[in-house]
């Protein structure tokens, strides 16, 4: 046990000593720059919409780049006439940089599949009926009627959020004649710099 013990001691006098020489010596010194970089390129990302606030609609995710509004009974059966029906929509999204959100809607109304617009409202009947969408994004908000084909909100910083889209189809004047009904609702949201 002793002898372990004096190798150990004349190990740390040699480290000593070593150390201690070298520090006297100057010796050149080296200097490498590297340099780092990197990009974080101008984007915006939205995933799936949590739906909430359901009236007479029923929502079916298609994850980050849509989903389907169905209005399982879209009339009511005594008169016909559109049932008003809502639905709120929350999309998750971050934009790094200045955005700009737009909604456009392709027909501007539900439209019945094979309509012919000149018999559309002929006999008391319609073909289509109107909706509202709204958007709600960091404190501003815009509303795409039936006069509008799209609307926008422009944000001037990087933001992240739920951008909340409300749907109301209201109680319809005019029965509806049989069929499908169906439009699509755009929203983009994009860099704007």
């Amino acid at each position: 046990m002793r002898a372990s013990t004096s190798m150990i001691v004349a190990a740390s006098l040699a480290l000593a000593f070593g150390a201690s020489a070298a520090s006297a010596q100057e010796l050149n010194r080296a200097s490498k720059r590297i340099e780092m970089h990197g990009d974080a390129p101008a984007g915006c990302v939205a995933d799936s919409a949590r739906a909430s606030k359901q009236v007479g609609t029923i929502y079916q995710d298609n994850g980050p780049t849509g989903g389907v509004v169905v209005f399982p009974n879209l009339v009511d059966e005594s008169t016909a006439a559109t049932r008003g029906s809502s639905i709120e929509l929350a999309v998750p999204v971050v934009c790094n940089t200045s955005h700009l959100i737009t909604v456009r809607s392709y027909n501007g109304a539900l439209v019945r599949l094979g309509a012919n617009a000149a018999r559309s409202g002929s006999g008391g009947f319609s073909e289509m009926q109107t909706y509202d969408v709204g958007l709600q994004w960091q404190a501003q908000s815009v509303q795409l009627g039936t006069q509008s084909s799209g609307a926008a909100i422009s944000y001037n910083q990087p933001a992240k959020g739920d951008l909340i889209v409300d749907i109301t189809v209201p109680r319809g004047t005019q029965p509806l004649v049989a069929g499908t009904y169906t439009d699509a609702v755009v929203v983009e949201i994009r860099p704007s710099n």
